[in-house]
């Protein structure tokens, strides 16, 4: 069986597919005849981010415009714009209220959910229509954003300023991560997981890490090719709280035990694995120093098979073991400490346990497998802040070596600075350069096979949702094929109070257990939205059918499941004129932690065909 991986070379599609399939695409005919620079591929790349994000969280969801309007520009800025146009490209603006300025970019592609392709021309109009300047680099574009976010708002200039830092944190690792050259003899799903250099196409602050320092980013970034042995602790057995979803202790591995038994002979100690950078952050801490002075525990240093962080800097794979850990990290990533407070543990747990309960058939079949969370061990403490500090969730890791060809849908997705995506790649390996629709049609509808509707069957039949946003599911392909999905990260899970097997096995007062409408609001934007709406716009970019197309193979492919449940969630989506979509870069502006801001999206179901 021959199963397909990131591949690093780009292939040539031929030109005739996308002038007969992107019909939302707009294809250059010569270059534009002015004297505005071009973008270098890394900065267009940026730029495409923050005028996406920034279009999406302001409601300017089609910020094209008109040719009509183009005699009420500035004739400067008309002058530049028709060349774009000349040149077979669209145009879109978005306005700064912070400074008065106003950014137009040439537009290459124009996508249903945001996802525009930005092309390689840009300038800015100045306050008051008094010219223009060519684009002026992403590190001006952030001021803008935080100038513009903060007008009207009685906001802290020092926030203001500490918002902005964060985003420049976050642009200075892209383009840090663009000058290193990782080690590529790795598997294709540990290549996969450490090739996602810019992040969420949706966030301001995608591969912000306020904490690690360059040393530590050489060490521990997953962009960079990190592996290293874990930091083991020797823990008293009164001093360590564990749970298991079956009742067993949790996993360890069997070299670090090796080597600890050398070290502490048959003394009542059990051990915790950490995470290098978070073991060196706790031996500082008060605490930790006296438990080390009463040899409550004893730090016993890096043990154990070498593992590999994941796209999520803290979760580290280990093959030897086949099992993720999810370790707790005080550094603060995108919006957040990365660190395990104890109401997500309890909730990844209590997600796990009652998944576990239901049919294999629905949970870990050949199509489709849930990674459950199977135990938690962390220090036994009445301190939350230390025990998030140290608490490890053991996470399931792929059945078979089918999963050894899994790749995280986040970097198959992600679109290089120069080149082709994954996806593309995939496509043109399953389909060819110029396929029939119908054979566009029988990989979408094997796709949504082995993510969308057996994620829908498990909520319409369970209640369970889960957050399968493009970092937490992973797709094994053969030849190009969806053969198998994957869904990771039961913290993200939510029950449906409503719908869940009853007698069910969870407390009432379970943090995983939700209202049906949150349930279902959560799953429409992580599955739906930043999901099958971000993989549809990933398809139509790379020159195969169009969103509207996929769109309504998708509700067809939908309506024609034969469960009552399942196409009943078809009907309530197609009666919403929105989709909510979680506002990345204003919850971190406005600072929500863990209840993050919403923005609604126009819903492309809502007017798509359907044949039955």
């Amino acid at each position: 069986m021959l199963f397909s991986s990131p591949r690093s070379v780009s292939l040539t599609r031929n030109a005739a597919l996308q002038v007969s399939h992107a019909s939302h695409a707009t294809h250059r005919v010569d270059e534009p005849h002015s004297a505005e620079s071009v973008l270098s591929a890394l900065d267009r790349r940026l730029l495409e981010q923050y005028f996406n994000t920034y279009c999406r969280e302001t409601g300017q969801f089609d910020p094209r415009v008109s040719p009509d309007a183009d005699r009420e520009l500035a004739d400067d800025v008309c002058a530049v714009v028709q060349s774009w146009r000349d040149a077979g490209l669209d145009v879109a603006t978005i306005a700064f209220p912070g400074d008065g300025s106003r950014l137009y970019v040439a537009l290459d592609y124009f996508s249903l959910i945001g996802f525009h392709r930005v092309g390689r021309y840009a300038i800015v109009e100045l306050p008051g229509g008094s010219g223009h300047v060519q684009f002026d680099g992403i590190e001006a574009l952030i001021v803008r954003i935080a100038q513009s976010l903060a007008r009207g708002l009685a906001i802290s200039p020092d926030w203001i300023a500490r918002f902005t830092t964060l985003m420049q944190n976050s642009v200075d690792r892209v383009r840090y991560y663009h000058t290193q050259t990782p080690d590529p003899g790795v598997s294709a799903f540990v290549r996969a997981e450490q090739s996602l250099r810019f992040g969420h196409v949706f966030h301001v602050t995608s591969k912000a890490s306020d904490g690690f320092a360059e040393r530590d980013m050489q060490a521990f970034a997953p962009e960079l090719g990190a592996s290293f042995r874990l930091h083991y602790f020797a823990v008293a057995t009164n001093c360590l709280d564990t749970r298991s979803i079956d009742g067993t202790r949790p996993p360890i591995d069997p070299e670090a035990m090796h080597a600890a038994a050398a070290l502490l002979g048959d003394s009542e100690y059990r051990l915790l694995p950490c995470h290098p950078w978070q073991a060196e952050y706790l031996l500082q801490q008060e605490t930790i120093q006296k438990l080390l002075a009463r040899r409550d525990l004893i730090s016993l240093g890096p043990l154990g098979e070498v593992v590999w962080p994941t796209s999520s800097v803290r979760t580290v794979w280990l093959p030897v073991q086949r099992r993720f850990l999810k370790l707790p990290l005080n550094v603060r990533i995108t919006n957040f400490i990365r660190n395990n407070p104890p109401v997500q543990v309890v909730r990844a747990l209590d997600a796990s346990l009652y998944i576990a309960s239901l049919p294999s058939s629905d949970r870990a079949s050949d199509a489709f497998e849930v990674l459950l969370d199977g135990a938690s061990a962390s220090l036994e403490t009445t301190e939350d802040a230390l025990k998030a500090s140290s608490a490890v969730l053991y996470r399931d890791g792929m059945s078979d070596e089918v999963g050894d060809y899994a790749q995280v849908l986040a970097t198959v997705m992600e679109e290089p600075a120069e080149g082709e995506s994954s996806l593309a790649m995939l496509l043109e390996e399953a389909l060819g350069t110029a396929p029939g629709d119908q054979h566009l049609v029988a990989w979408w509808a094997r796709y949504l096979n082995v993510t969308l509707m057996p994620l829908l069957r498990l909520f319409a039949r369970y209640g369970v949702s889960l957050e399968a946003h493009l970092q937490n599911t992973m797709v094994a392909f053969q030849d190009g094929w969806p053969v198998r999905g994957y869904v990771r990260d039961m913290e993200g899970a939510s029950i449906s109070r409503a719908r869940c097997l009853r007698p069910f096995n969870l407390p009432d007062d379970s943090p995983a257990l939700y209202r049906d409408e949150d349930a279902w609001h959560r799953f429409l934007y992580y599955v739906l939205v930043n999901h099958i709406g971000h993989v549809i716009a990933g398809v139509a970019r790379a020159g195969y059918g169009d969103e509207a197309m996929l769109w309504s193979l998708t509700a067809d492919i939908w309506s024609r499941d034969p469960e009552p449940a399942v196409t009943a969630l078809l009907r309530d989506v197609r009666g919403r004129t929105s989709l909510p979509a979680k506002a990345n870069m204003m919850s971190c502006f406005g600072r929500h932690g863990e209840l993050p801001a919403w923005v609604e999206i126009p819903n492309p179901l809502a007017t798509v065909e359907v044949s039955v």
